[in-house]
């Protein structure tokens, strides 16, 4: 398998550093968007499976975040977000004609992969959301006034991020890996950012059902880091969606111990080679 890390140029000209993992002959080709505040390279447990798999996986650190240029942790819009993982995909067609791409989101990235669906579906062949919705909890009122306040005046004022690690993963390793993590800045976002996470689905909610490619939604049942599946469910009609609930396990379906990630693995790769 060949492994490489590089870089692109990204909106606003920022260096997007990207890692892709290629075995030979790849059957199709797995773009990973990751979540907020983290990095690909976190998804060391699904690249290990995939490409075991023969799958190719491809990835790049958001802006802001990881090894990429950015203020840290800082968009105005998930849009952006769109836009640079489209230039990655772009940069997989150009490797890989004519081989299938899927695209993985996970959290944050899931909210970023509903509108990366809607907007470029035709290229891919399906579309898996992990540990998603509709949306992050919402804010105490009075923190939520004062967070659209300080988005208006000083849009890159930083506050909390609400991010309790424990909530991750039931796997003790898998949340000291997070804590311990020097790419990761989990206690600090600016107010535009988590704003961008609130207030999404009042940007999607008429447009979701125009996605048509199959779906497969993988969910922790005792996920509380992005809510309202079943609003998201709802709103998927008329779209071939496969929803897949893991008993006892948490926002990360692909950090949790081995058992059950496994278990969410082996159930990823049985529905991408349904559609191979």
């Amino acid at each position: 398998m060949e492994h490489k890390e590089d870089y692109f140029i990204g909106g606003k000209n920022y260096k997007l550093f990207y890692q892709s993992w290629i075995p030979v002959n790849p059957k199709a080709i797995i773009q990973i968007i990751h979540g907020g505040v983290e990095h690909v390279g976190r998804y060391k447990h699904l690249v290990a499976y995939l490409t075991s798999k023969g799958f190719a996986v491809y990835g790049n650190d958001h802006r802001g975040h990881g090894k990429s240029e950015g203020r840290r942790n800082h968009i105005k819009s998930l849009d952006e977000f769109v836009e640079d993982c489209y230039l990655l995909t772009k940069i997989i067609q150009d490797n890989h004609k004519g081989v299938l791409i899927f695209v993985i989101g996970h959290s944050m990235g899931s909210l970023v992969a509903q509108r990366f669906a809607i907007k470029y579906q035709n290229e891919l062949k399906g579309l898996v959301l992990s540990g998603s919705g509709t949306r992050i909890p919402p804010l105490p009122a009075i923190l939520n006034v004062f967070a659209r306040i300080m988005a208006k005046i000083w849009p890159t004022f930083k506050g909390p991020a609400g991010i309790i690690p424990e909530e991750i993963s039931s796997d003790p390793e898998s949340v000291e890996d997070y804590v311990n993590d020097p790419l990761i800045n989990y206690k600090q976002a600016t107010a535009v950012y988590g704003l961008s996470l609130i207030d999404h689905y009042k940007d999607v909610k008429d447009k979701i059902s125009s996605i048509k490619i199959p779906v497969l939604i993988q969910k922790g049942e005792l996920d509380t880091m992005v809510i309202d599946l079943d609003e998201l469910i709802t709103d998927l009609k008329g779209t071939k969606t496969t929803v897949k609930i893991y008993k006892d396990s948490k926002h990360e379906m692909y950090t949790e111990t081995k058992d059950k990630r496994d278990e969410a693995f082996s159930d990823l790769v049985g529905w991408l080679n349904s559609l191979i």
